[in-house]
């Protein structure tokens, strides 16, 4: 079974907000092909400011694509 989600991901803190809007991708596969399963992602806000360059530059994104992808498989 396939499954391609579109959406955004919020972290809220006392002080900040973080908008992650992401892309994921899985395939269950079959016989012939092994599952697969990716996220991208697209655009990352902080309160409301595009930090997409620093986070990918900056910041220790695994942590927070793990998140996302751990809150995309709850759903």
């Amino acid at each position: 079974m396939r499954r391609l989600i579109s959406d955004s991901y919020s972290i809220e803190k006392d002080t900040y907000t973080i908008e992650v809007d992401y892309r994921y991708y899985s395939d269950s596969g079959s016989w012939q092909l092994p599952p697969e399963e990716d996220i991208e992602i697209k655009k990352v806000e902080y309160n409301g400011i595009d930090i997409t360059e620093l986070f990918w530059d900056f910041m220790d994104y695994e942590a927070i694509e793990d998140e996302v992808m751990e809150y995309v498989k709850r759903t």
